[in-house]
């Protein structure tokens, strides 16, 4: 029964802070009004605080920024009568233009927070189909090799954390997360034999390996989209910090989603049994990644990856133990 009341206490709080804000844009507007010579045709401005409601907060509080008007407005038309501009007798003509524009600003109100409303859920529907695309697609790359098997997620769990951890805002490290689940697409196109091969790759087979980027690139793109956001991230993570890796790109040309996307990539895979080596502890893959901080991967970012390297267990984000597979 606790957690629950506290709940509804934050929940109470929220809401009143939305009808905080949209009745100080209707106090806002009001002082405003009591400023300007032609107050009757200032009316109209009170359908700003309406729409501002309705595009922010929904139907709900669109009426209410309405209401407020409406009766701030009737209570300055019964105390001071001649704000209007109509003859003493004449209060039945005052009375039917508030009315009247009373109305037009309810139905506004209403008319415009239900469509916010409708646009929002359509989103939010566009939102849930978006991420069940990514998954599956995640899903199918790591059903390339079975070597590999729930690295995607693993990479993206890590690079995720990483991201919160450096400041980046809530898009951006979502675009970190997707990014990651898709960085390996182009792998689709590598033959099974190239990607579990024992031995040594061949110059063209290094090459042939080395386009994985470029495709999984020219696989998404056709999407559009939110989704030409996640191409720089995709083409980058095989980017060294010194300027030697697939593209040549160099320290903060290279996107720092990008940037962050490298470290986990390679600290996953040093993780994880591949066909030509066994994995190796957590520990010295960690040395690893901290020795090549400055030529492989960006001294920023690996300092992150330091600090945050023994919360991984406690706080179960991505589990060490997990980390192999």
């Amino acid at each position: 029964m606790k957690p629950r009341s506290v709940g509804f206490k934050s929940s109470c709080l929220s809401v009143d802070k939305e009808l905080v804000i949209v009745f100080l844009l209707v106090v806002i507007t009001a002082i405003i009004f009591f400023f300007v010579s032609n107050q009757r045709a200032f009316l109209n401005f009170f359908y700003l605080p309406v729409l501002l409601g309705a595009y922010f907060y929904g139907r709900r509080y669109a009426t209410l920024a309405a209401f407020f008007s409406i009766l701030l407005i009737s209570v300055v038309a019964y105390v001071y009568p001649a704000t209007f501009s109509f003859a003493e007798q004449q209060d039945l003509y005052r009375w039917l233009d508030i009315v009247t524009w009373g109305g037009f600003l309810l139905v506004t109100g209403y008319l415009m927070g239900l469509l916010y409303e409708k646009k929002e859920a359509a989103r939010r529907d566009v939102r849930s189909t978006y991420k069940g695309v990514i998954e599956m697609l995640s899903l199918l790359i790591d059903s390339v090799d079975q070597h590999t098997h729930s690295h995607s997620y693993r990479v993206s769990a890590l690079a995720e954390k990483i991201g919160q951890e450096m400041g980046c805002s809530e898009e951006e490290v979502e675009n970190i997360r997707i990014a990651a689940l898709l960085h390996d697409l182009g792998k689709i196109g590598v033959s099974r034999e190239v990607l579990t091969k024992i031995g040594s790759l061949t110059i063209d087979e290094r090459e042939q390996l080395k386009m994985h980027t470029v495709k999984a690139a020219s696989l998404l793109k056709p999407l559009g989209g939110r989704v030409m956001e996640l191409l720089p991230l995709i083409l980058g993570h095989h980017e060294k910090y010194d300027g030697n890796g697939y593209h040549s790109l160099v320290g903060e040309n290279i996107p720092l989603g990008a940037r962050i996307i490298a470290v986990a990539d390679v600290y996953d895979a040093l993780t994880s049994d591949r066909p030509y080596r066994k994995a190796l502890p957590p520990i010295y893959a960690k040395n690893e990644i901290v020795s090549s901080s400055g030529t492989h991967f960006d001294p920023q970012v690996v300092k992150v990856f330091e600090t945050i390297f023994p919360t991984f267990d406690r706080e179960g984000m991505v589990p060490l133990k997990s980390l192999h597979g």
